[in-house]
């Protein structure tokens, strides 16, 4: 057995935490329909990639189909619970996540013709890719757009920082009511003296 090596290990950090590849050769306009989970292998490895406490779950509906000539269009709906640890109180706090989202994927070829021509980008416009090959890895796809709907300052109901000693400052908080002054308070003032 050869001896294990930092490329080796390079190498498995590379590997997409979930991956579902679809060749798209040939895929005509009604498309493929996909129905997939995660496995808890893939689950554990994806909250590592988070930096979260947990992935409950992780559904999948997708529909990969050609759109026009060398480009398809990927719409995909995903459901997944995850924990994740409170920002004030590092107390696990669960959340439901649902996102539905379609994606336009297009081939080397129309990449070129895209990178010539003037780009203008609106709000309302799809997301779009470009595909290295005709192979698409419609997981990764989904644990990018996932990791896009984490919350990144969860917050556990009723969580105050009082359970750290601390306690968050509010503008309220920072003047009391009693020490609000009226800014033309000292204006007044000078308009009696003339």
């Amino acid at each position: 057995m050869a001896p294990k090596n930092d490329k080796d290990d390079v190498l498995a950090e590379s590997k997409p935490e979930f991956s579902r590849p679809v060749d798209v050769t040939g895929l005509g306009t009604k498309g493929r329909y996909f129905k997939f989970q995660a496995t808890d292998e893939e689950r554990h490895a994806l909250a590592r990639r988070y930096s979260i406490l947990g992935l409950d779950d992780l559904d999948v509906k997708c529909r990969i189909a050609a759109a026009r000539k060398g480009a398809f269009k990927l719409e995909a709906t995903f459901n997944a619970g995850i924990v994740q640890a409170c920002g004030i109180s590092l107390d696990p706090v669960t959340d439901k996540i649902t996102r539905k989202f379609s994606l336009s994927l297009l081939q080397p070829e129309r990449q070129r013709r895209k990178e010539t021509s003037q780009i203008d980008f609106s709000p309302d416009e799809e997301d779009s890719e470009f595909l290295v090959s005709n192979i698409i890895d419609v997981g990764e796809i989904i644990a990018q757009y996932l990791s896009l709907e984490i919350n990144p300052y969860p917050r556990k109901k009723g969580a105050t920082g009082e359970e750290l000693g601390q306690k968050i400052i509010t503008g309220e908080d920072l003047i009391s009511k009693k020490e609000k002054k009226n800014p033309f308070a000292a204006l007044k003032s000078l308009k009696h003296k003339t």
